[in-house]
């Protein structure tokens, strides 16, 4: 057990370095995978370690375990705008763009185990949430080379003490320890209402270091048919960003809200659970966050910007970013409604649903500051499972549907009209391991364990490198203006992201298959002569594949093995250009095709069963358009 916990805690050191991205407002829908998979209830109802973030009170009914878990989480998001015409701070610029950070890695980890028989332990290390943008073309300086966007992530880790005062009621209370990393880039164009506007924009990442309290009870009745469940989280009072204390509120103050719920779950049989929460979420506790920002141009206070004047000429100095009444971002309280069901269908599989529905905390006269974050999605849709693999081993899986939602405005200040919008998806697996099980929700039918010897499934992440954009967006531009009449930025490297399973038919040889992303390459190129084609050209090359192939495995160490593989692979292909040039048209079209795959990696057996993978491919595309993939990556072998 020691040994277990020891690979955990480095496993988790590691982890914290990744972000979590949210879809409550900027909070995330539930803690941990599983609980996702049923709409991210967790306050009446909690059977994993992760649990113990949404009430500490859960921590009774785990038993002694240990979770672990990585998710792919993928956030689409954009921002169209139109400037009033004669505006000549921003150019007059007109179009819309997609944040090209679209794929990102969510961690998660826990632990519980009892003390005595009513005083049980437990540790977390969840992401609570966060927002992220990285938009090529910044629409607030037209024809800047600056790219726009902004990078927030919130880590929790909860303490949690739980005490079982008798077989019905149960009280937990958790010391929430919390860290917040920001940076903020291409917003030079408000240093003109900057308080502080050395402190704005482009000064790399900040941290921001707190705490809060969490508190939480479980009733049980009806002979535990019925379970209600209450939790609240104070504010956590956070370090202030000294490095962004000329744009946040407060010089610098980002403290993340308060919040709670009410939880209720039912158990009409042993294997059935319907679960359902309303958590309320305390936004405009925060005045970095609630605070108003620029909003209709025919209402009072903030009425744009001109370049030049000094801060005070937004008719209150007061209102200067940065300070206590700085202009901020314009949330409300949000509300959070949940339901799951999980069924268990025998004794060692258990499936599960979820819908999850949070009206979307931004008032639409305050979508300008907020094309940095569109934090728009309002319906969630889940499906999940948990498959236990031995006494010891849970395999948990979740898929997560954040339906696309905009919100759109005209009118609003600086900007004109603005569109704002956001989809997601979100993939995860977690491991469970059971040292001493606590209560569980399988169904009473036993069956044997199926025999998968030989079987793994696993994901990577990591980044692709389009080799050959450089050429090929090179050869394009040069036939504007001669070749010296533009400048192009080419920027090649994104995340790229796989999914994949495979068979060992001996130690040495294996067949395997999956799917990649490998995101996209951007391009820009301003060009300046001749006049007809004066103008600027946004190019994307976007592609994915599917793979199969074989694989030759040698091992090195009894912990370490070497491989390679070579195979096939289905690729799809999206070209686009968005132009502003009247010689250059606008493009998006599409390709696919079937060409040649191979690599080379080392993996490592952590624990027994489950492996760290790092490697590296190259994926041929069309014979004249390589694509190489980084990643590192775990696989789960049964």
């Amino acid at each position: 057990m020691r040994k277990i916990m020891k690979h955990a805690v480095l496993a988790a050191a590691c982890m914290a370095a990744f972000p979590a991205y949210a879809t409550n407002g900027y909070f995330l829908p539930g803690f941990g995978f599983r609980s996702q998979g049923m709409g991210g209830v967790g306050i009446a109802y909690g059977r994993d370690s992760l649990s113990v973030a949404a009430n500490p009170a859960n921590a009774v009914n785990t038993g002694m375990r240990g979770d672990m878990g990585f998710g792919i989480f993928n956030p689409e998001r954009y921002a169209a705008v139109g400037t009033p015409a004669g505006d000549t701070t921003f150019f007059g610029f007109n179009g819309s763009s997609e944040s090209d950070l679209q794929y990102f890695v969510v961690p998660e980890m826990g632990f519980t185990m009892p003390l005595t028989e009513q005083l049980h332990l437990g540790v977390a290390v969840v992401g609570n949430g966060g927002m992220n943008t990285n938009y090529s073309t910044n629409f607030f300086q037209n024809n800047s080379t600056y790219q726009l966007g902004v990078d927030l992530l919130q880590l929790l880790v909860p303490v949690t003490l739980a005490y079982k005062l008798n077989d019905d009621h149960a009280f937990g209370a958790s010391v929430v320890l919390a860290e917040t990393r920001f940076r903020a880039y291409g917003i030079q164009s408000f240093a003109a209402i900057s308080a502080d506007p050395a402190n704005l924009t482009n000064n790399g990442y900040d941290y921001s270091y707190g705490a809060a309290l969490r508190l939480g009870w479980l009733g049980e009745f009806l002979d535990d048919k019925l379970t209600l469940g209450l939790t609240y989280a104070t504010k956590s009072y956070m370090t202030k960003f000294d490095k962004y204390r000329g744009l946040f509120a407060e010089q610098g103050g980002f403290d993340i809200p308060s919040n709670y719920g009410i939880g209720i779950a039912l158990k009409p049989a042993k294997n059935l659970v319907i679960a359902a929460d309303v958590l309320r979420i305390e936004y405009e506790g925060v005045a970095a966050v609630s605070n108003r920002g620029p909003g209709f141009d025919s209402g009072p206070g903030f009425q744009g910007i001109a370049a030049g004047f000094p801060c005070g000429n937004l008719g209150d100095a007061a209102l200067c970013l940065g300070e206590d009444r700085g202009l901020g971002f314009g949330w409300v309280n949000q509300t959070v409604y949940k339901l799951g069901v999980q069924y268990g269908v025998n004794n060692r599989l258990q499936l599960r649903a979820g819908y999850n529905y949070g009206k979307s905390p931004i008032l639409d006269d305050q979508l300008t500051f907020n094309t940095l974050a569109p934090a728009t999605v309002e319906h969630h849709y889940s499906v999940g499972f948990t498959y236990k693999a031995s006494d010891t081993l849970e395999v948990s899986g979740t898929y997560m549907y954040a339906a696309p939602n905009s919100q759109v405005a005209r009118d609003q200040n600086i900007v004109g009209g603005v569109e704002i919008g956001m989809h997601q998806n979100l993939f995860g697996i977690s491991l469970g391991w059971v040292l001493e099980p606590g209560k569980d929700d399988y169904g009473d039918v036993e069956i044997d364990p199926y025999d998968f010897s030989g079987f793994y499934i696993g994901m990577g992440f990591g980044q692709s490198n389009h080799v050959d954009m450089n050429g090929d967006i090179a050869e394009s531009a040069a036939a504007l203006g001669g070749g010296t009449a533009n400048t192009t930025a080419v920027n090649k490297r994104s995340e790229g992201w796989k999914v994949f399973t495979g068979y060992q038919l001996t130690p040495n040889f294996g067949i395997e298959g999956g799917y990649v992303n490998l995101n996209d390459a951007t391009a820009t190129t301003l060009v300046t002569a001749p006049a007809p084609a004066v103008g600027r050209i946004n190019t994307k090359v976007a592609a994915d594949t599917w793979f199969l192939g074989g694989t030759g495995t040698l091992p090195v160490t009894d912990n370490i093995d070497v491989f390679g593989k070579v195979g096939a692979h289905f690729w799809s292909v999206h070209p686009s250009i968005g132009s502003t040039s009247s010689i250059v048209p606008s493009l998006n079209t599409s390709d696919d095709g079937i060409d040649l795959y191979y690599g080379v990696g080392v993996s490592y057996t952590l624990i027994e069963g489950l492996d760290l993978r790092a490697e590296w491919e190259r994926y041929a595309i069309d014979s004249d358009y390589d694509v190489d993939l980084v990643t590192a990556g775990f696989a789960v072998r049964f």
